[in-house]
């Protein structure tokens, strides 16, 4: 029987770079494990959408099939992109890194094999694994095709912009470790761009200030449904594919005339799509191609590109004495919280994470503070009850009417209660009765520099970014404990010391939390600043249909959460430190590891909150998800199910909240249960592991 490798050589010129690792691929019992997992996550998908549309195939309408179909291929989508993003930067960031880890790197330079051959050889043999994801999962997608609703360009634009996706930061990622600047911080640093590019761009979009004007007709100019950055971010050019509701892409005939003449500027805004596959497909052979040329070049120089930089600048520093410091009680907690914070960068991108998160969230609280009165307007001393009068503010006017007994007060064209009046509200439109008495009145918010959702969108965005840096530096920061001590000898030498395994890991654990203590508290103090902020409008208004920005509550579920959150991403990040030979197959597997998990819980916690039958339970099963309790205290009403949509903040809501409170504590005992048992093994198992490895 033929082997994968067999295949292969049919196929691709003899390149035994290739051939090694894919036919590796193909034997590795791990990777098999994957691909089950990620059909089954795929299998999952598909399942849990049929079950929560509400629609049967013996009950449901053609069209109601059409729609859970559509609604299938959706979700399906958007988890093969997510899945893509973050199983290419695994395989393919350590591509050349882990030959020189390996110390093959050398022997593989002196080999008669061109630079093209070394470089696309490494590169397709880690695509290798991820293109045949993508491939196994076209048949659970053509499950779409049997109630229809989805069309097979679609999903073949799908597959292809996934395809791209992994292309490209897969070339980006062997030509960071060709040029010398494949180092595992580097290699950190390139998973921290992927998100914040990502989770940034999907964000930026959200501004107007990035849309641009389309010509309806002679007479109509409007903004269009999609943006500047549609064409070169992936979840936004697949959003195009799903026609969504305001967000198509124009036709060109509607294109201003500059733009409509230029061909290249044409297909990039009226087919998003299709030139965010072919630009970076491009892009990824303008990555690769400079990395064949220089390969053994770069790989002769002993100066990397940063320190020749640095040396013409007159930057690099040189040898510092400084004053001795305070060891704590437990040196090697001390030596993980300090040591790792103590460099002049890493100092610098410390505090520069930290201003950088308060100052956005003042900056958020300032706009959203910000006012834009204008016409006629009510303050909440406006209305006096007893006497059955109210007072309207135009300018420096105010206006006394005598209030109806039976008055329809209406928020936003939805009725209310004449407590409303209360409140300070922009006064739309009114009507008078027979006898001149305010009759009916229609109240719309105030309309402010920044209004109350674009800033729990902005807000949210910038705590779920925040809280994904946070565990990325953390779980980085904990997968290169032990390997370090293991490449530099210095392992060897603690295992001398009366130091236990038991103080060594605790150690170990204590310090890695410490040090991410102060980045923890950014999104805290953030939702913070806004609660602080609505205390004192809710004590400046009695309006009882007042919302909060943020929950007060978050000031109890935040900090625990957040930092047990963090402290499994730790010892997460410890175990596969212990486990792996190197640094950077350590970095790699434990980043992913967090990703997957986290995003799991995330999606699972989006749907079950989102799905037909959201209800109470549905609440409790994303409480397990710390990202989606971000979302549910900070933008309720779009993602807290029902049980928020009828007002967030109101008493309505009450119900749902209360639910939050308690399973958010759960959930935190829940992840401490987790990282205790994960100690204890670690402690259990420590010496025999160290041995296994040292044979």
């Amino acid at each position: 029987m033929l082997g994968v490798g067999d295949y292969v050589w049919r196929l691709v010129p003899a390149n035994p770079i290739l051939l090694r690792v894919v036919e590796a691929a193909g034997k590795r019992r791990r990777d098999l494990f994957v691909r089950c997992g990620y059909l089954a996550l795929l299998i999952l998908v598909v399942i849990f959408a049929l079950i929560g549309s509400g629609a049967t195939v013996g009950g449901g309408s053609l069209g109601d099939l059409a729609k859970v179909s559509a609604r299938i291929f959706q979700q399906m989508s958007y988890l093969q992109l997510g899945l893509v993003a973050l199983l290419a930067p695994v395989f393919t960031a350590g591509a050349i890194t882990q030959e020189k880890d390996s110390q093959t790197y050398d022997i593989l330079l002196a080999t008669p094999l061109t630079n093209g051959q070394i470089v696309l050889g490494s590169l397709l043999s880690r695509l290798f694994f991820v293109i045949a994801l993508l491939v196994s999962g076209i048949p659970i997608f053509s499950i779409t095709q049997i109630f229809g609703g989805v069309a097979i360009r679609s999903i073949v634009m799908s597959f292809l912009i996934a395809a791209s996706t992994t292309f490209v930061t897969g070339s980006l990622a062997m030509a960071i470790a060709t040029f010398k600047v494949g180092t595992r911080r580097t290699i950190f640093s390139f998973y921290l761009f992927i998100v914040i590019y990502l989770v940034g761009g999907f964000l930026l979009d959200r501004l107007d200030f990035f849309h641009f004007n389309v010509q309806l007709d002679q007479s109509t100019v409007a903004r269009s449904g999609t943006s500047w950055l549609t064409g070169i971010h992936p979840f936004l050019a697949l959003r195009t594919l799903f026609h969504e509701q305001g967000y198509t892409p124009p036709e060109i005939a509607t294109l201003p005339a500059d733009l409509r003449n230029d061909w290249l500027w044409s297909w990039y805004l009226s087919s998003p799509d299709t030139f965010y596959c072919w630009f970076m497909f491009f892009l990824s052979s303008v990555l690769i191609l400079p990395s064949i040329a220089l390969l053994r070049r770069m790989a002769q120089s002993t100066t990397g590109i940063k320190t020749w930089v640095l040396q013409q600048l007159k930057l690099k520093s040189a040898d510092q004495t400084r004053k001795p410091r305070y060891v704590w009680q437990n040196p090697i907690a001390w030596r993980e919280a300090r040591t790792k914070a103590s460099a002049s960068r890493a100092s610098l991108l410390r505090y520069g994470f930290i201003t950088a998160g308060l100052v956005g969230a003042i900056v958020l609280v300032v706009m959203f503070s910000k006012e834009t009165l204008q016409g006629e307007y009510i303050n909440p001393s406006s209305y006096d009850a007893s006497r059955n009068l109210i007072s309207i503010i135009n300018g420096d006017k105010a206006t006394t009417y005598r209030v109806a007994s039976n008055i329809a007060v209406t928020i936003n064209k939805q009725e209310a209660s004449t407590d409303a009046l209360h409140g300070r509200y922009v006064v739309d439109a009114k009507g008078f009765g027979s006898k001149g008495e305010l009759a009916s009145v229609n109240l719309t918010e105030i309309p402010r520099r920044l209004g109350a959702a674009e800033t729990r969108s902005f807000l949210l965005g910038s705590v779920i970014v925040e809280f994904a840096v946070i565990l990325l530096i953390v779980t980085n920061a904990a997968a290169s404990t032990v390997t370090r001590e293991k490449e530099d000898g210095s392992l060897d030498m603690l295992l001398t010391t009366p130091i236990t395994s038991r103080y060594y890991i605790w150690g170990k654990l204590r310090g890695l939390v410490s040090y991410v203590l102060p980045l923890v508290a950014v999104p805290v103090v953030s939702a913070l600043i806004f609660i602080g902020h609505d205390a004192i409008r809710k004590l400046q208004s009695d309006d009882p249909s007042f919302q909060w920005i943020v929950f007060p509550e978050s000031v109890l579920i935040l900090p625990g959460l957040l930092i047990i959150v963090a402290a499994f991403a730790s010892i997460l990040g410890m175990q596969m430190s212990l486990r792996c030979r190197t640094t950077v197959r350590a970095v790699m597997s434990s980043v992913g590891i967090v990703m997957a998990i986290c995003g799991g819980l995330a999606w699972c916690g989006y749907s079950a909150l989102t799905g037909f039958r959201a209800g109470e339970a549905s609440l409790v099963v994303g409480s397990f998800s710390p990202f989606t309790i971000l979302t549910v205290l900070i933008d309720p009403g779009t993602y807290g199910g029902r049980l928020f949509q009828s007002g967030a903040g109101s008493g309505d809501a009450s119900e749902g909240r209360i639910i939050v409170l308690i399973f958010a504590w759960i959930a935190t005992g829940a992840y401490a249960l987790v990282v205790w048992t994960m100690y204890k093994s670690m402690v259990k198992n420590f010496d025999m592991t160290i041995r296994r490895q040292s044979r």
